[in-house]
């Protein structure tokens, strides 16, 4: 646990600086900010966890870049520190006043012990748990391969699911302090710290005296953590998306209820997303939120608006051509497994016939089929079979899904019907607004449209979401994010009808469930912690799994593979479930990896 902490001291610190420095950067320039007369109106982020997200971003495309070139590990971080020593001089000023002014914003609202028993909390959680299973089986080595040796032609090729780039994998190098002798793998955590500091913000609802819409999400993302808290310790890629998608809707959610008019808070967690779908492909439907800001900037500024819409596509092709860049070289295409896409006649590109295979098998395995052929049944007959296999509480939420699809179409035709009467009654010279039955004051509610988008976009991601790989694992948060999201405007709708005497009742049971939930969860959390206890876990993270391995040469290499099974683990490197597949390109390992020979 305490090793944790003091890497999770050092992601904050690099993080936090380089976020800060780019983000203040982006405000200041000329296309990013409005001006009134001869006064630029630059833009003040609000919340101090922006500068983290960011940084976190940051940090992530510069350990691709660099994997591009070398290992991933002591010369990487080194220049980390060095660019986060010249920053914090550059802009020492502006951050020491943003820190104190949060630290004063903290004191204020008493939150430091929340705050700093969540740390605590997730820190424990990180230190120790259940090591997934694909852990060690691929991203182990994967994380592995990247502090070695960065990235090598035809990796792929040696176990298909080392061509898994998850961008995720390139940020555990860059701070797994395996140069320091024992790896650490706590980033996962640290996500998840990010978005339970997140979910803190519930307390704010005392303040305001009522919920706005993120809050319901908050509860949904509290659910997911005690779900994964056992788990936070491996370094799985399916954590980092769902932890970061449910922090884009929040804070997007966030935005809206605060009225937010700028566009550049909104232009950012769109290009967030797009950081997220390098993580994990399933994150992509979440790309779609861009629309936003772009038609926005577009209404607001015409045809100058167009520099900021390309500035972010700068951003965007950043962020995403390192990603493309590995997916290539451990590959052979461009997003692996979708050979649909196929670009590059190289010597060291995976077979069609592998990559075709591999991704059915990722889509039969989605819908609770072990046998590959299962991948060509058809909707009607593998469906009915993925609901039954739904837990009780996921069957729940995608039959409010379900329920709640037909009234987000009803709202839609609602909103529109309403919008068009009002403007026929102005257009005719009325002097009066059309009632409408579910109008909320702006203190109280984000407006009809921006809810009908977000709800949308949650809607899309579902569907993409079933039709693609639905394994709850993978992208359970579309699972229960639309209901959730089209309950809690209803609840806050009825909320704001029932009036104040009703609202303290109401209130009061509201707390009531919400405080047995947590003591449940925690209580649930504490019985299963106690059999995996140990001592020594409060100042060391557990290490990666060990198993029975037997070694094979192939050139001038040792390879390591499994006595039973297909895991390995992280220790021993490198190793492979089949070493029947390993064909070098050349004499040493750098030099890649060729397709085996049928």
């Amino acid at each position: 646990m305490l090793a944790v902490i003091f890497n999770w001291i050092y992601v904050i610190i690099t993080t936090y600086i380089t976020g800060f420095a780019v983000l203040t950067g982006i405000s200041k320039i000329a296309c990013m900010y409005t001006e009134k007369g001869k006064k630029k109106i630059v833009y003040n982020y609000k919340y101090n966890e922006s500068f983290l997200v960011a940084g976190i971003l940051i940090v992530n495309v510069y350990a691709e870049i660099f994997s591009l070139f070398g290992k991933v590990s002591l010369a990487a971080n080194a220049i980390l520190i060095l660019a986060c020593v010249f920053l914090y001089y550059t802009y020492r000023e502006e951050i020491n006043s943003r820190i104190i002014d949060g630290a004063a914003k903290i004191i204020t609202s008493k939150s430091i012990p929340l705050y700093l028993i969540i740390f605590l909390v997730m820190a424990y959680g990180t230190s120790h748990g259940l090591m997934h299973y694909d852990t060690d089986l691929y991203h182990a080595q994967a994380i592995r391969w990247i502090e070695e040796f960065g990235v090598i032609k035809g990796l792929g090729n040696i176990h298909v699911r080392l061509g898994y780039n998850s961008a995720s994998f390139a940020l555990s190098a860059l701070y797994s302090g395996a140069f320091m002798g024992k790896p650490m793998h706590a980033m996962a955590g640290y996500f998840a710290l990010l978005l339970a500091w997140q979910c803190a913000d519930l307390k704010n609802i005392v303040r305001r005296g009522h919920p706005v819409l993120s809050d319901f999400v908050r509860v949904m993302a509290i659910y997911y953590l005690f779900t994964v808290f056992d788990e936070i310790v491996s370094p799985a890629s399916d954590y980092f998306m769902a932890t970061m998608v449910f922090y884009i809707v929040i804070h997007w959610l966030d935005l809206f209820a605060n009225h937010e008019k700028a566009f550049l808070p909104h232009a950012l967690l769109a290009i967030f997303a797009v950081y997220i779908t390098t993580i994990k492909l399933s994150a992509a439907p979440l790309v779609l939120l861009s629309i936003y800001p772009i038609v926005r900037i577009i209404r607001k500024r015409g045809k100058s608006g167009v520099r900021a819409i390309l500035l972010c596509v700068l951003f965007c092709f950043i962020i995403t051509v390192p990603y493309f860049v590995r997916n290539v070289i451990l590959t052979g295409y461009l997003v692996y497994p979708f050979p649909q896409v196929d670009l590059f006649n190289v010597s060291w590109k995976i077979p069609v016939e592998t990559a075709f295979n591999d991704a059915h098998e990722i889509t039969a395995y989605g819908r609770g089929f072990t046998d590959l052929s299962a991948y060509s049944e058809p909707f009607i007959s593998w469906f009915p079979r993925w609901v039954s296999d739904l837990s009780a509480f996921n069957k729940l939420m995608f039959a409010l899904d379900l329920i709640s699809f037909p009234v987000y179409i009803g709202c839609i035709i609602y909103y529109f019907v309403t919008e068009n009467n009002e403007s026929k009654m102005k257009a005719d010279g009325g002097n009066f607004k059309m009632e409408k039955v579910f109008h909320l004051s702006n203190r109280r509610m984000v407006t009809g449209l921006d809810f009908l988008f977000i709800e949308g976009i949650t809607f899309i991601s579902l569907a993409y979401f079933i039709f693609t790989a639905p394994l709850v694992r993978y992208g359970g948060v579309y699972l229960w994010l639309p209901g959730m999201i089209l309950l809690g405007r209803f609840l806050i709708l009825l909320d704001s009808r029932l009036g104040s005497d009703a609202d303290g009742y109401a209130y009061r049971v509201i707390v009531a469930i919400f405080a047995f939930f947590m003591i449940f969860k925690c209580a649930v959390l504490v019985r299963d912690d106690i059999p995996r206890f140990r001592t020594g876990y409060l100042v060391e993270q557990q290490e990666y799994n060990r198993y029975d391995l037997q070694e094979k040469t192939v050139g001038d290499k040792v390879f390591y593979y499994p006595s039973e099974g297909d895991r390995t683990g992280y220790d021993s490197f490198p190793s492979v479930p089949n070493p029947d597949n390993i064909v070098l390109a050349g004499d040493s390992i750098k030099d890649g990896f060729l397709p085996p020979k049928s």
